[in-house]
């Protein structure tokens, strides 16, 4: 649903601006389809190149999470799902740092996790998001929309989440 979002609110500078990237590889990405079903349906089933199975009009994202999947058993990847960052922010702050092995002290803890939150973030989006929100309609407060998990469950029927 955030890929949908981003991909449609898109300004029509910013499509020109990807179309002309001097030596772009593939053809031009084409305009986001108004119906969600359409574009899932194309993501899912198609590839953006002759190697890809799913990922049009962009990459292929089941082929990027694999690549990185492939080397999760060594000690410097940490993989950190958004699902957990929306269910325990700051025990995921605290795992990322660990990770980090960043020490943190303990009267810093309230604010980084304020500042890591989705509200704090969409609060101050020009500072967030990419290029300040500007390749956007609506800006930034366009890019940091919803913020939730699993809002596909009220729009993707059984049959379109089978295609996965």
């Amino acid at each position: 649903m955030s890929f949908w979002n981003h991909y449609r609110t898109f300004t029509d500078e910013t499509m020109q601006l990807i179309n002309l990237i001097p030596g772009r590889v593939g053809g031009p990405l084409p305009l986001c389809p108004e119906d969600v079903h359409e574009l899932w349906r194309n993501w899912i089933t198609r590839g953006g190149f002759e190697w890809e199975t799913e990922g049009y009009p962009w990459w292929s994202n089941l082929h990027n999470v694999q690549s990185w999947w492939d080397y999760s058993h060594l000690e410097n990847i940490l993989f950190v799902h958004y699902s957990d960052l929306l269910t325990d922010l700051e025990g995921e702050v605290r795992r990322i740092a660990r990770f980090l092995e960043i020490e943190v002290p303990d009267d810093a803890w309230p604010v980084i996790v304020r500042n890591c939150s989705f509200a704090e973030m969409k609060a101050k989006g020009e500072w967030f998001a990419p290029n300040g929100g500007v390749p956007f309609k609506g800006g930034a407060q366009s890019f940091f929309h919803k913020g939730t998990n699993g809002r596909w469950r009220d729009i993707l029927s059984a049959d379109e989440l089978r295609a996965v």
